[in-house]
């Protein structure tokens, strides 16, 4: 699988678990580095896009695919590709182990963590759980999904902690939401065809419905207290995954010394593949300015 990456490998988060990580390195003087957590159903080829931006301006990109996602099922056996999570705690963990296997390799660059969609939820999550103990520059969330945009039938809401608790990989479609993804119709058919390839998936477990309602509400309580870390938002205005109005009034907690907001009321959920990622980018790269040094 080749995503223009300069090169792939595995890490281990722990003694049983194998990740495949990409990067995607400069040529020249790296400036900064991005830890960068994709998001549901989806893997870390995906940030080919930013990767690449940013590639030609100095910053490497270090994305690995997330337990359950990608290519999870050829270095683990008995993995499948769904929407899956034992916990959050162990998402944030997968993080700062990826930290750490990042960080000793540019042990003396300035390193950010860049999240979309549930990618951003872990990482809010872990920025406010575990990442006090770390270097880290900063946080860049897209589309952070803190409040579900697609209804769940009653019914299931009703049966979801039950069923979690006998049979946690119980698992139902997900919605075809690809073409309110992105208004970039090039991408959309990457995206099908990574679903028909297998890469992508497809469906989302009664664990991860249950784990993901907890750690939301978690999260939206806790922003007030994000300390030290400079957080830039992306929101999607026109978002049919994450509800964007939840996400910016729970992100108005944060301190404000600490939070910058930019909203594209136009945009699906995917900002960073999105027409106007252009524009995002340059704001990114601007915010970051001052962070370098």
């Amino acid at each position: 699988m080749h995503y223009s990456q300069t090169r792939t490998e595995t890490f281990q988060p722990d003694g049983r678990t194998r990740l495949l990580s990409y990067a995607w390195l400069p040529e020249g003087e790296i400036k900064a580095v991005f830890i960068a957590i994709h998001g549901a159903l989806t893997h870390a080829g995906d940030w080919v896009t930013p990767a690449l931006f940013f590639k030609d301006r100095g910053v490497a990109t270090y994305a690995f695919d997330l337990r359950w996602h990608g290519t999870y099922p050829q270095y683990n056996p008995g993995g499948k590709v769904f929407f899956h999570t034992e916990s959050y705690d162990q998402s944030a963990a997968d993080v700062h182990a990826f930290y750490g296997f990042v960080t000793d390799k540019h042990p003396d660059k300035p390193i950010f963590v860049i999240g979309h969609s549930n990618g951003g939820l872990i990482s809010l999550y872990y920025g406010l759980r575990s990442a006090r103990q770390t270097d880290i520059r900063g946080f860049i969330v897209s589309s952070p999904w803190l409040k579900n945009r697609v209804e769940m039938p009653a019914i299931l809401m009703k049966l979801v902690r039950p069923l979690a608790a006998v049979a946690p990989t119980f698992s139902v479609a997900a919605p075809d939401l690809y073409d309110k993804l992105t208004h970039d119709e090039e991408i959309v058919k990457r995206h099908r065809a990574e679903e028909a390839s297998g890469v992508r998936g497809s469906k989302i477990s009664v664990k991860l419905g249950v784990e993901s309602m907890r750690t939301q509400r978690w999260v939206i309580e806790n922003l007030k207290h994000w300390e030290r870390f400079p957080l830039l938002a992306v929101i999607a205005g026109d978002d049919h995954l994450a509800d964007a109005d939840a996400s910016q009034q729970a992100l108005k907690t944060v301190p404000p010394r600490l939070l910058t907001m930019i909203v594209h009321q136009d945009n699906y959920h995917e900002n960073f593949n999105e027409l106007n990622r252009g524009e995002t980018f340059l704001k990114i790269w601007e915010w970051m300015q001052p962070l370098l040094g």
